[in-house]
């Protein structure tokens, strides 16, 4: 009988983790609707021992994707890996690890190169306020966002900004 849960267990596994990657939690909460947590334990070390769920490479790689390709900031990031039951340290490390990949500035300049074709460079106090909370809201750091627009938006519109004309 244990035998043939543990073969349960890695056939959902494997049926899962065939449509995309899953971190440890996660697999860990798909596969508790079928088994104690002693056996979703075994099986999840399995799993880890055949190199199927790996939560460092799982993390690199959602990191590689949101940054790069969404052009996501860190702290979105961030928020979504813990969403999905990642360790906070193998989070840092990840994002760590993408940013020298990387580097922020170039993924931010990237992003706003891409949001800025549609809308054109804010040229006003209300326009530069909006596209830094909407930076914000994509999880990107107010200093990164701020050295940023400095470089991009004419120095007259900056000036109206800062001083708050």
């Amino acid at each position: 009988m244990e035998a043939e849960l543990q073969k349960k267990l890695l056939n959902r596994a494997g049926n899962l983790l065939a449509k995309r990657s899953y971190s440890r939690g996660e697999m860990r909460i798909k596969l508790s609707k079928l088994a104690e947590p002693a056996d979703v334990e075994n099986t999840l070390e399995r799993l880890e021992a055949l190199n199927l769920l790996n939560d460092s490479d799982y993390a690199y790689n959602f990191a590689f994707s949101r940054i790069r390709l969404q052009g996501w900031g860190p702290i979105r990031v961030r928020h979504s890996l813990l969403h999905r039951q990642v360790a906070h340290q193998i989070i840092e490390a990840a994002i760590d690890r993408v940013w020298q990949d990387v580097g922020d500035r170039v993924v931010l300049r990237e992003y706003l190169d891409r949001h800025c074709r549609k809308t054109g460079i804010p040229q006003d106090r209300k326009g530069i306020q909006k596209l830094i909370g909407h930076l914000r809201r994509r999880g990107f750091v107010d200093a990164t966002i701020y050295s940023t627009l400095r470089q991009m938006i004419p120095d007259g519109a900056w000036e109206c900004f800062e001083t708050g004309e």
